[in-house]
């Protein structure tokens, strides 16, 4: 069965076909929703014009037309950005996660959903859809990036990450399933680590109806609006920042010069992530105030003279302003020079339980979440 019987038997007529510059645009556009993690997106982009040079074909559908009772995972990489780079993928990891997975349900996947907003988990979703055949379902876990499992709107809505599939580039799978939501996280942190560093995992198995009532809709769309408008400004030479806060909602807070680097890469003793703090001073007109941000894998918590100005889950981007190409934590050095952007978080990432599971006192902050639009007013 082709990937159209399956959208005719759905029924659905309306989806949009990813091409070869379509999904450059929609990797840029996560690499900067991504906040300032989401790995290197040139292993995505690589790996999912790979698949479309093979002949294969990357089919987008909105979550609303999709069927409530078909089945739907996620496709994703976990772990230390700068071990992903070293550590490149052999491109089968993610199959023989599913040729486990298939096993453990006993039923197959009909359709996969990104988890997050990022350079390689947005491209790398599509990119094994379209080899397996089924659509790519236009929505996320987060409308951002989260360095754990369970930080998704899936798992605050009631969707268990259980069972997850996690392989590594030799064909070692290892299968989590707990009910315990930060227990799977851990069990997948370890395999991680004992892979190296990185696993490349499917799971979080969900009907089409729960993928209406918990995900991040249309935000794949989103992305590629972000990176359609970049590239265009890249073209006529004008001003990537307006877009961003344009398109996403956002609001440019800080432009300057990185000074200082505090950083300690994903290490037995950081859990695999990458930690620490960047200063950078203030040019043009904010020249004069500095700016510290914490991160995580992403960015986290952004002080601007002294003042909380962004916290998580609200996003933080780095971007250059001459490029808009987002500065990543696991690449940022001295002498960087950049504009943050600041983005209200989507409200179902923005509820009790959101706020729980991965707001500022999850991260070990001793502060309550506020707003980003406040933050900014104030």
């Amino acid at each position: 069965m082709s990937i159209y019987d399956v959208l005719e038997k759905w029924g659905i007529k309306e989806y949009r076909k990813v091409d070869e510059q379509g999904i450059k645009e929609i990797t840029l556009g996560a690499s900067i929703l991504a906040t300032g993690g989401g790995g290197d997106p040139e292993i995505g982009l690589l790996w999912a014009l790979n698949v479309l040079n093979e002949g294969k074909e990357i089919i987008l559908v909105d979550p609303k037309y999709v069927p409530d009772d078909i089945i739907v995972t996620i496709a994703a990489c976990l772990g230390s950005a700068l071990v992903l780079t070293e550590k490149t993928p052999s491109g089968k990891e993610l199959y023989w996660c599913y040729e486990k997975l298939f096993k453990y349900l006993g039923k197959k996947v009909e359709a996969i959903i990104p988890p997050e907003a990022g350079g390689v988990n947005t491209p790398v979703p599509m990119a094994v859809a379209g080899v397996m055949g089924i659509p790519v379902i236009d929505g996320d876990g987060m409308g951002r990036a989260f360095p754990e499992l369970q930080m998704t709107s899936f798992y605050i809505n009631e969707v268990s990450p259980s069972p997850t599939a996690s392989a590594n580039e030799k064909g070692y799978v290892t299968i989590a399933d707990s009910k315990d939501a930060l227990l799977a996280e851990r069990i997948i942190r370890s395999s991680a680590m004992a892979y190296g560093g990185i696993a490349w995992i499917a799971g979080y198995s969900m009907t089409g109806l729960q993928v209406k009532k918990t995900a991040i809709l249309n935000s794949v769309s989103m992305t590629w609006d972000l990176g359609k408008a970049i590239f265009r400004c890249r073209t006529e030479h004008s001003n990537p920042i307006k877009e961003v806060e344009k398109i996403a909602h956002g609001f440019e807070c800080f432009s300057g010069k990185v000074v200082d680097i505090n950083r300690e890469f994903g290490a037995e003793t950081t859990k695999g992530f990458s930690l620490g703090q960047i200063t950078m001073e203030g040019i043009g007109q904010y020249k004069g105030s500095t700016a510290k941000i914490d991160f995580q894998n992403e960015w986290l918590n952004l002080i601007i003279d002294n003042e909380v100005k962004c916290m998580t889950p609200d996003l933080i981007t780095i971007l250059d302003p001459e490029t808009g190409e987002p500065i990543r934590t696991d690449i940022v050095k001295y002498g960087y020079r950049g504009s943050i952007v600041v983005i209200p978080a989507h409200e179902r990432m923005r509820s009790a339980k959101g706020i729980e599971t991965f707001g500022p006192r999850y991260f070990g902050y001793d502060m309550d979440y506020i707003p980003v639009e406040k933050l900014i007013r104030k």
